[in-house]
């Protein structure tokens, strides 16, 4: 990204937060600690849900773009 700003674009299915189809605080906790120490390195993290994405994937990087001063792409743009 410019301006040296550290972007991490994460996206969660179902496996990233349950085990054995049930919720799992521990990977729930694994997750959210991983988060953090991306952010206590520098990072910007931005976590999505894949059904968000999989819904409305333009509005979500419309938002991204327009966070950080960028030009979307025509492909986006159009949507």
């Amino acid at each position: 990204m410019w301006n040296r700003v550290r972007v991490v674009l994460e996206v969660d299915r179902q496996q990233h937060h349950s085990a054995d189809g049930k919720a799992s605080p521990q990977l729930y906790a694994q997750m959210v600690s991983e988060d953090r120490q991306l952010s206590l390195s520098g990072y910007d993290v931005h976590r999505s849900g894949g059904h968000e994405l999989d819904r409305n994937s333009a509005g979500f990087f419309r938002e991204l773009f327009q966070r950080y001063d960028m030009l979307l792409p025509p492909s986006v743009t159009n949507c």
